[in-house]
């Protein structure tokens, strides 16, 4: 009887090949891990943000003569060379240098927060997404030091002088607390560097769709109404100057987010 077995042709016999080896799957690795290695790197830009704010605590520490007559010379500017301040609490001196070395940390740290945590978040991101990312964190760094320096050319000694100086009676001598002195100096300073995120947290928006420009034009009052209060809450004083001297610098703020919007739904 011829045999049953029927030779099978090379074609049958080919095995079906692998498309791909296991090998040359994408190397981002980032869009195949799990919760917990998500918090795993998570847990170390954290760590790598506390270590940079640490080394320039411990720098600001070193130099805290320095600083402290970089900080106080505003307050000289305004009332001479031969001014001095007050000791209240007794730990105040040694707080101000504390205080002195974590603010001008927290200062120079936040760019470097900033970038670690975008390099956290740009894996899972389209690389368009990724590249507006960095110049926006860029673009941030920069509003932030400007809102700083302008509130230290700018804002700060006017505010100093305008209560130390224009509406002081004359029976009362200008000696203020070195503890108060400073929580005024460094809360203006912060707020005036977050306040002048404004523009991003307005692109941002615009860029997922959130916010329209056509949405701010038409209601251009109530945003005027409310970088009003916003400036009123967060200005460091209670009179109308000094929220004068963040709701200006916020509308232009405002005005130039209305362009790169405008900018931003053309392309």
């Amino acid at each position: 009887m011829p045999s049953k077995k029927k030779s099978l042709s090379s074609s049958e016999t080919k095995q079906p090949s692998i498309s791909a080896p296991e090998e040359s799957l994408p190397h981002d690795r980032e869009k195949f891990m799990t919760l917990g290695e998500h918090l795993e790197e998570l847990r170390s830009v954290l760590i790598r943000s506390i270590l940079v704010f640490t080394v320039f605590f411990v720098v600001a520490l070193y130099f805290g003569e320095e600083l402290h007559k970089i900080v106080i010379k505003p307050y000289k500017n305004i009332l001479g060379e031969s001014a001095t301040f007050y000791q209240i609490k007794l730990m105040a001196p040694f707080m101000v240098y504390l205080r002195t070395g974590f603010m001008v940390s927290i200062l120079i740290t936040f760019p470097f927060a900033l970038a670690f945590l975008w390099g956290f978040v740009s894996p899972a991101l389209e690389p368009r997404t990724a590249r507006l990312g960095k110049a926006l964190i860029a673009f941030s760094t920069v509003l932030f030091w400007l809102g700083v320096w302008l509130c230290w050319t700018q804002a700060f000694e006017s505010f100093l002088k305008i209560f130390l100086v224009t509406v002081r009676p004359l029976d009362i001598e200008t000696r203020l607390p070195i503890d108060e002195y400073y929580d005024v100096f460094f809360n203006m300073h912060l707020i005036f560097g977050l306040s002048f995120q404004l523009p991003v947290i307005m692109v941002l928006l615009a860029a997922v769709g959130i916010l329209k420009l056509s949405f701010l034009l038409k209601h251009w009052r109530e945003a005027f109404i409310g970088i009003a209060f916003a400036a009123a809450v967060l200005s460091p004083g209670p009179d109308v100057i000094s929220m004068l001297m963040l709701f200006v610098p916020l509308l232009v703020l405002f005005a130039i987010s209305l362009v790169l919007i405008a900018i931003i739904e053309r392309k």
